[in-house]
């Protein structure tokens, strides 16, 4: 496959590049360089993640990202239509051998667009599989990287993803020692793949297990195969490691958040990545390191525990948690010994993750049994076994936690577990039993007529719906129901409405309603807006297994949505008001015409919201050799006029201000607390963002420094100096009354 790309773009730099072709100086760099850049950017650049039109795998994006990326690695300097064009005719070689084509397609706003779409999958990721690992930073390396000295790494990486030199510029391991520390430390980390997991990851994909369920049961086949791709990669970069300790190249985002600049397999990945990953050095498990074994083992399973009360394993006390794992042991370890015929270990919540642990146990209590045999009573070391093997603990809905801290709020405490309680708090339930209220009220409102005709209105809605769905695709049967529905819909639009209410009073169960609460509360302290979560609950409406919900009008998932978010302003009183408080600053920063800008506690990190975009100019991008009659214009009808945004002339992007500001300063603290555990750690420390990880022995300690790094960071009452510096204050804010050292005894707070 590489070979036949080679031999394309060699033969094409000779017959159409001429002295006066502007990407000429492509026959200046090295052609395996180029072809490496290319075949990265072409494999992470077109897995489809949505569908949609406005999701498409645009072409201009593509190019410019294979043209920005050979020019910047040249050190050439910056220019956006030479990048364009330049990517373009790297591109069509992709074409030329048959991998992919390039279709003018309907885009949004009745405008047409150039969209890529990929003809042989297999193709591309076979070229990604044979791109090696020391030619682009998407890849482990064997060896670790070096240190970060500067803001600019020896690899032409920079430190922070951001368009401010002045940033760049400030950051030095003298000014910011505990920026460096945080990124030079997880650098020094190395990892190797679990050889069992692998093998089983194998077998599950070949076979098409329930353990990739999520993949199987996509309808939506864009969508299964950018999932399966993934699935695939991740494979793929493990076997090239399976004998070998590898370690990532680590930045940051602006706002200070970690991430790892691996693709697909790396602790920041999915399930199926973070299941596959071994620590390379190891520790004595010791009777601590077995106790977090077991709660690692329930925290993956999240599922029934037997329990009268109907919690899940990761919703119980933690010592609940090591008993339900110890009277399950039997069945855990019949997992483990032969995991292709018992699958039950597929239904877990974080399937590979769990079975990983199951193992580790089966291979802790095998090491018990050999070493009791091999080894005197007086010698004998009941946890001497020496485990690779990470476990985590992560934040309660970690953006309200450092809301609630912020405001010492002592009535949203409770729920996001910043105080001691006999079971986890759940803010997601709270909200809910908020919501619901409402809602009865709205509906008793109503006279019993009204109701009636609502439901009637509902029941029909619901009938025409479910006959549409079971009638086969693309039949008279179905287009007469759409039409039917159609039709009784029509000036019916405010009473559809005006059902709202009585539709969602039909929601009865509490987890159910929990479900449709969750993902509009998760997000409203990273800037989730009323619209924003009436779309959320509209896309999630097939995901919770709600029946009802395959049957909701439009208008009554933006109704729920516009309710959630309003009575979070009623039932987080506190948080919200924070929220209201960074969106008036950057309201103000976008009508001064300045970018919001802050330091984060503690570790001193430069925030700047420095939100530009590049001015979009159409330019003409030949694709291809030229085909067909030259048109009067002077250009061949493969010579395409694209919409190309210019990065090296930008101007300030328009309301990004005031929709960051409330999500980047929360992100900035987590940023902060993330920082101040691992400086903290006398032992490597994995996070992904507000989740902690460390091998079995140290997590006790993690545990521990966790919570006291959380009151260090909010005993210094970041909120005064971060309003300050953003050009607000308190006034507004009804703080409460909360004690912070009470996160001391939490156990929750991190679990």
């Amino acid at each position: 496959m590489r070979t036949k790309l080679k031999k394309s773009l060699t033969r094409r730099l000779l017959t159409e590049i001429s002295v006066r072709n502007p990407v000429k100086f492509l026959k200046a760099l090295d052609l395996d360089d180029i072809v490496d850049r290319a075949i990265t950017t072409v494999y992470l650049y077109t897995r489809m993640k949505k569908k949609g039109p406005q999701k498409a795998i645009l072409l201009t994006e593509v190019i410019s990202a294979i043209g920005h990326g050979i020019r910047n690695a040249n050190k050439l300097k910056q220019d956006s239509s030479l990048a364009a064009k330049a990517g373009a005719f790297v591109l069509y070689s992709f074409e030329d051998c048959g991998w992919l084509t390039v279709n003018l397609t309907a885009g949004t706003n009745g405008h047409q667009v150039y969209c890529i779409k990929v003809i042989d999958e297999a193709a591309i990721t076979s070229l990604w599989s044979q791109v090696k690992s020391d030619k682009t930073e998407k890849l482990p390396s064997t060896v670790p990287y070096a240190d970060w000295t500067s803001a600019y790494h020896e690899t032409g990486t920079s430190l922070v993803k951001t368009t401010d030199y002045n940033v760049l510029q400030s950051l030095t391991p003298e000014t910011h020692p505990m920026i460096f520390e945080l990124v030079n430390r997880a650098q020094h980390v190395g990892w190797r793949i679990n050889e069992d997991i692998y093998h089983l990851y194998e077998w599950a994909l070949q076979n098409k297990t329930e353990a990739f369920s999520d993949i199987w049961e996509l309808q939506d086949q864009e969508a299964k195969t950018s999932k399966l791709r993934e699935a695939i990669s991740v494979g793929e970069i493990a076997k090239r490691f399976l004998n070998d300790t590898f370690y990532h190249l680590y930045t940051l985002d602006f706002r200070g958040r970690k991430y790892v600049s691996t693709a697909y397999l790396h602790e920041q990945g999915a399930d199926l990545a973070r299941g596959l990953l071994l620590r390379a050095d190891a520790k004595r498990i010791g009777q601590q390191g077995f106790y977090w074994l077991c709660i690692s083992i329930a925290n993956n399973w999240a599922g029934e525990a037997g329990r009268d009360d109907k919690r899940k394993t990761d919703k119980i006390p933690l010592n609940d948690r090591v008993n339900w794992v110890l009277d399950n042991e039997a069945t855990i370890l019949s997992y483990a010994n032969d995991p292709k015929n018992n699958q039950g270990w597929m239904s877990a919540d974080s399937p590979w993750q769990f079975i990983a642990a199951c193992l580790e146990l089966k291979k802790f209590r095998n090491w018990q049994v050999i070493t009791s045999f091999m080894t005197s009573a007086d010698t004998y070391d009941e946890y001497g076994y020496e485990s690779h093997l990470e476990a985590f603990i992560d934040g309660s809905n970690n953006g309200s936690q450092h809301l609630t801290a912020l405001t010492r709020d002592e009535v949203t405490a409770p729920h996001v577990n910043l105080v001691p309680s006999e079971y986890p708090g759940d803010l997601y339930a709270y909200v809910a039993d908020h919501v619901w209220k409402r809602l009865q009220l709205e509906v008793a409102k109503l006279t019993p007529e009204a109701v009636e005709e609502a439901e009637q209105l509902i029941d029909t809605l619901i009938d025409l719906k479910r006959k549409i769905t079971e009638a086969a695709p693309h039949t008279e049967e179905r287009d007469l129901l759409v039409k039917e529905i159609m039709e009784y819909k029509k000036g019916k639009e405010a009473k559809i409405k005006e059902a709202s209410p009585v539709f969602w009073n039909r929601i009865k169960e509490a987890s159910h309603k929990r479900k449709i609460c969750k993902r509009g509360t998760m997000t409203l302290a990273y800037g989730a807006t009323a619209y924003g979560t009436g779309q959320q609950v509209i896309d999630d409406a097939r995901k919770h297994g709600i029946p009802l919900l395959l049957f909701m009008e439009h208008s009554w998932g933006a109704y729920i949505g516009r309710l959630i978010h309003e009575d979070c302003r009623v039932s987080l009183k506190r948080p919200t008001q924070v929220l209201a408080k960074f969106e008036e600053a950057g309201k103000l920063a976008e009508q001064n015409k300045v970018f919001l800008k802050w330091t984060a506690p503690f570790t001193n990190f430069p925030v700047v919201q420095h939100y530009t975009e590049g001015v979009v100019r159409d330019i003409h991008v030949q694709y291809g050799p030229p085909d067909g009659i030259r048109l009067p214009s002077g250009y061949y009808p493969n010579n395409y006029a694209l919409a190309i945004s210019f990065l090296e002339d930008t101007v300030p992007s328009r309301f990004k201000q005031s929709q960051g500001a409330a999500p980047n300063a929360i992100h900035s603290l987590d940023a902060a607390h993330l920082t101040l555990v691992v400086c903290s750690a006398d032992f490597p420390v994995t996070t992904i963002h507000d989740s902690f990880g460390a091998l079995l022995a140290d997590m006790e300690e993690l545990f521990i420094l966790t919570r006291e790094t959380f009151v260090k960071l909010y005993s210094d009452n970041p909120l005064c100096k971060t309003l300050e510096a953003v050009g607000t204050d308190l006034k507004g804010i009804d703080m409460g009354n909360l004690d912070i050292s009470e996160i001391l005894n939490s156990e929750y707070c991190f679990a």
